[in-house]
């Protein structure tokens, strides 16, 4: 089970119970409160529903037996009482339990067949009997037992050593064959967790079974009461075990201390909170207010960086001892923020089998749809922006690709077709692969459309390769679709999604073989915030290249470079690297005062993407660096080998290569 769903999961469920139980107080003040009652009802048949969804079988048939109960109450077959009330409240602690269970990764050793049974009885009852509430595993219904002067300054002696002192009152099953043996293991079972201080009757009359079936230990322990109610709740031949806490020494002359549960008793101690004061462990934050959180983390990493370059021109040791600590702890800063900003692909993927399944259904066409790697994480934002290019993906390769189940017989091909969504991670990107198993892309079909509308010329059209076909399918307008439909034949889709993922520093790539499918790969960074980079200048401009597409950074001599096919390429451990020089490529103007390049030796960052690699040669290698990625405008954000812009720290502006466009 993925943890993520798994957490999310105990953070709505303890909401649901919190609703419960403020719903179940408000009965007991008002029992003709109906709406309480359908709160609780909706609350429990939810909880019922989710439990069973993620495997947890006692929590469904616990939350279902509860179900049964309110229905009958809401629907006023059955009157609400205390001991209704009393029952249900039960239910509600026992649900706390088991999920307490699961918080902690626990196989489950809760019983809940007592609580059932009480729910049962009541559901068994006559409507006009009221069935009294049965004690239960701790609600205790006797007094506690009153501890003397010498055994509390024992147990305050024990409070230096642990954290809680405990008061565990038990009582045995009326057949318990050897009641002092079960005494024992129930000692044992206690020192386990701590250390048994005090006990009613002494150690010595529960070894020689000289008690009826009542008994009380005073233990010593650094386990929570409600960790302790777990464990003794999992005890055989016992009716009922109640932990109590006992209360912190009292004030001079205030005679023999009490425990809780007794009348004119001190306030009980802190230490020991009540088991339904929980600590919270998710909070619920609105997503505007972790991108402002986002949007002030870039801001603080540029002016860190200023800060770093004044430092290290002053050179001044304790100033620079104090940035370079600073400099850890935004670093550390920054990983966590982005981690709240991250989301399982899953999110988005979930609603796509029933996608598949409505536009299938209207095609006439039996589909199947396999999803992988939708457990990978994704900056929120870039999550939210790809929704809507997979869902014309997905859309198109039903409609246009995968063919009704009589054409793919005749073309020998199994009745249903396969589509499959594949999510891998590649060295700081996400590839997302939509493939399906259908006819492919008819090439001819789309030169014959683009030559009536005159997109291209017959010479273009005898000499365009598969990247330029991408090219013509992604333009707006561009269809081959005979008829119009609700889901195609508009020209709306693959330029979508073509914009969309440029628009987000990523690219898209296809391939398709007539008859056997097609497949189309997206390529997109992780995140749109903060990331690290290696900042290069060329002549008199910086650039910053993404880090995580640099394999390593050399100097070569120039009589390395040799033409091969009119590229020049450079031997590095027996691979051969093509070069780009980036002042030629990006069109970078000589300007006086430019550092001139060395006649001899060549400064090469070798970046990589896929299987092949890429040298770019470049004036000077300037060092890595966190940047704030700042999106470009609409007028420049299409130029090729531009991703976005950063603000250095002296507040210029460098941009942001794209090495993919580049290749």
């Amino acid at each position: 089970m993925q943890d993520s769903y798994r957490e999310l999961f105990l953070s709505e469920s303890q909401e649901y119970l919190v609703n419960i139980s403020n719903c179940l107080v408000k009965l007991e003040e008002n029992p003709s409160d109906k709406n309480s009652i359908n709160e609780i009802f909706r609350c429990v048949h939810t909880l019922k529903g989710m439990s069973a969804t993620m495997g947890f079988d006692k929590l469904s048939h616990l939350a279902h037996e509860m179900e049964d109960l309110l229905d009958e109450l809401r629907n006023q077959r059955r009157k609400m009482t205390t001991a209704t009330v009393d029952v249900l409240f039960q239910g509600v602690d026992l649900l706390e339990q088991l999920f307490e269970e699961i918080k902690a990764n626990k196989e489950s050793v809760i019983d809940i067949e007592p609580v059932i049974k009480d729910i049962k009885r009541f559901l068994s009852a006559a409507p006009e009997e009221e069935v009294p509430a049965q004690p239960q595993p701790g609600r205790p219904s006797k007094t506690a037992p009153s501890l003397t002067d010498e055994e509390m300054r024992r147990i305050n002696e024990f409070r230096k050593r642990f954290a809680n002192v405990f008061i565990v009152s038990v009582t045995l099953v009326k057949d318990c064959a050897m009641k002092e043996a079960r005494a024992f293991l129930i000692i044992t079972s206690l020192n386990r967790m701590g250390e048994v201080v005090v006990s009613h009757p002494d150690v010595a009359a529960l070894k020689e079974g000289s008690f009826d079936l009542d008994f009380d230990l005073v233990l010593a322990t650094n386990e929570q009461q409600q960790v302790l109610q777990q464990e003794l709740n999992t005890l055989s031949d016992v009716e009922r075990i109640t932990v109590s806490a006992v209360d912190a020494e009292p004030d001079a002359g205030s005679g023999a201390p009490q425990v809780p549960g007794q009348a004119g008793q001190p306030k009980a101690s802190a230490v020991a909170s009540p088991a339904y004061i929980k600590k919270i462990q998710n909070m619920r934050i609105p997503v505007e207010r972790l991108d402002k959180i986002m949007n002030l983390m870039g801001e603080l990493a540029i002016a860190k960086i200023r800060l770093l370059q004044i430092v290290q021109s002053y050179k001044i040791e304790s100033l620079e001892e104090v940035g370079f600590g600073l400099d850890r702890l935004i670093s550390a800063l920054q990983d966590e923020v982005m981690q709240t900003r991250l989301l399982p692909v899953a999110y988005v993927l979930d609603a796509f089998p029933r996608v598949v399944r409505d536009v299938a259904r209207k095609q006439s066409k039996d589909v199947e749809l396999s999803i992988s790697g939708g457990d990978i994480e994704l900056d929120r934002i870039v999550l939210d922006e790809i929704s809507d290019p997979l869902l014309h993906l997905v859309r198109n390769a039903v409609d246009h690709g995968i063919e009704k189940p009589e054409v793919r017989v005749k073309a020998k091909k199994p009745p249903k077709g396969k589509l499959f969504i594949n999510v891998s991670r590649q060295k700081g990107q996400i590839c997302i692969e939509v493939g399906d198993d259908g006819k492919g892309i008819d090439v001819d079909a789309v030169k014959r459309v683009a030559l009536e509308r005159g997109i291209i010329s017959e010479a273009d059209a005898a000499a365009i390769d598969e990247k330029k076909i991408l090219d013509l399918i992604t333009m707006p307008g561009f269809s081959t679709a005979q008829t119009i439909t609700d889901i195609s034949g508009r020209g709306v889709g693959l330029d979508v999604v073509k914009s969309k993922i440029e628009y987000l520093g990523g690219r898209v790539d296809f391939e398709t073989r007539v008859n056997e499918g097609s497949k189309f790969i997206l390529t997109l960074p992780l995140t749109l915030a903060i990331i690290k980079a290696m900042l290069v200048s060329v002549k008199h401009e910086i650039y910053a290249i993404p880090l995580v597409n640099i394999r390593e950074t050399i100097k070569i001599d120039i009589r390395d470079v040799k033409v091969l096919q009119s590229f020049e390429v450079v031997k590095v451990r027996d691979e051969i690297i093509p070069i780009i020089r980036l002042d030629k490529e990006l069109a970078i103007a000589s300007r006086p005062g430019d550092k001139e390049e060395s006649r001899d030796r060549i400064s090469l960052v070798i970046c990589e993407f896929g299987k092949k690699a890429l040298g770019l040669a470049v004036s000077q290698v300037l060092g890595e660096q966190d940047i704030a990625v700042k999106p470009l405008g609409s007028l420049i954000k299409r130029t090729k080998g531009i991703a976005g812009a950063t603000i250095l720290g002296d507040g210029k502006v460098a941009l942001i290569l794209d090495i993919m466009s580049l290749k």
